[in-house]
């Protein structure tokens, strides 16, 4: 059920402060963690954003996807790229992201990440 605007659910929001333990009381309790909010986006882009490595391994291992695509040909990936975690854009690949994917702008997760200065991925 979407109950705050723009269709971000207590998901999203739990995702985006890197509550790990809130994230995992709303999946025991139902939550759809595919769910999209007005963007196509899932709880994972959020996730990804907050670069809380353990909060996105959770959500993977129960079955979050790792190429949904946003609005804009985007997948979770993109957001790790950004956040400037390495661990993490490491893990997403080995779970077998798509490091080639490109969005509505012709650019991959790796040219947002230097685009963004983040030289070290």
């Amino acid at each position: 059920m979407k109950v705050q605007q723009y269709g971000y659910t207590p998901s999203f929001y739990a995702c985006k402060s890197s509550n790990k333990e809130l994230v995992e009381y709303l999946v025991e309790h139902g939550a759809d963690i595919d769910e999209k909010n007005d963007d196509s986006e899932t709880p994972l882009f959020n996730a990804c954003s907050s670069r809380n490595k353990e909060l996105v391994e959770y959500l993977v291992e129960h079955g979050a996807g790792i190429d949904e695509e946003n609005d804009n040909c985007e997948t979770p990936l993109f957001n790790a790229y950004i956040s400037g975690n390495k661990e993490l854009v490491e893990f997403l690949i080995e779970k077998g992201a798509d490091i080639n994917k490109v969005n509505n702008s012709y650019e991959t997760p790796l040219f947002n990440a230097c685009k963004n200065g983040n030289r070290e991925l």
